[in-house]
């Protein structure tokens, strides 16, 4: 297996942007663009899976930064945030941050179905991996580890703009340092999903007036299954190299 150590990694702050800095700002100018297309010029549900399911959210969010990382830069999936390193830790915080959020979360979700709003968020593993397997750890590399931490917060705030009110962007900037900083903990996603990061997400599409329902579960599962089938090929993939090399 490769080494998960990386030069320099623990300095606060650096300066070394590269290529892969500027392929993950290009990729957010991308993502910000289609979520408000999707969500503002898009008037048909069909044309909302494609550009924003299908387009971006699988090929933009997961197979681009997987394609470039372990594909094109020859590196292993950790620095994606995909890795067995210190998971129990990871799951022992990521229990303990869904636990205290859970509490809001069913103050807000009297009166709905929220069985169907908390397995939709679920699906939505795109978005911790984009922000902060993805943006984060690019950010983290270019720049350290504070601008990393404020660069993935703003960027969790920026694709959001125009479709929240100021005081709810207030919030997602806010919930965007708090798992930014949750995660740099480990560099490990499994610290924010399946369990911390979809309950906070659940309470900002309640608080964005969406209610989803078994229809959206089952459309959102299917492109969460080719995210995690391709992620899980290129895992077997990389493993079998690297004990072909030993």
């Amino acid at each position: 297996m490769p080494t998960e150590k990386h030069t320099n990694r623990n300095k606060w702050v650096r300066w070394a942007p590269n290529l892969d800095t500027g392929i993950a700002f290009a990729s957010l100018a991308v993502m910000v663009l289609a979520y408000y297309a999707a969500t503002h010029w898009l008037v048909s549900q069909v044309s909302v899976i494609l550009v924003l399911g299908i387009l971006t959210n699988i090929f933009l969010n997961v197979v681009l930064p997987v394609w470039w990382i372990v594909y094109h830069r020859k590196q292993p999936l950790s620095e994606l945030g995909i890795t067995t390193n210190r998971w129990l830790i990871s799951l022992i915080i990521s229990i303990g941050v869904g636990g205290f959020t859970a509490i809001r979360l069913y103050q807000m979700a009297s009166g709905i179905n929220w069985l169907p709003h908390i397995l939709l968020n679920i699906a939505c593993f795109w978005e911790p991996f984009f922000v902060f397997g993805w943006l984060q750890l690019r950010f983290d590399r270019a720049f350290g580890i504070v601008p990393g931490i404020i660069l993935a917060g703003l960027s969790f705030t920026a694709y959001h703009i125009g479709t929240y009110p100021p005081d709810a962007l207030l919030m997602f900037l806010f919930a965007g340092f708090l798992y930014a900083t949750v995660f740099r903990i480990t560099s490990n996603l499994l610290i924010l999903w399946p369990l911390a990061f979809p309950i906070g997400s659940a309470i900002g599409t309640l608080m964005g007036g969406m209610e989803f329902t078994w229809d959206h579960v089952t459309i959102w599962a299917i492109i969460l299954a080719a995210q995690l089938i391709f992620i899980g090929y290129t895992w077997r993939r990389q493993n079998r190299h690297y004990q072909q090399k030993e």
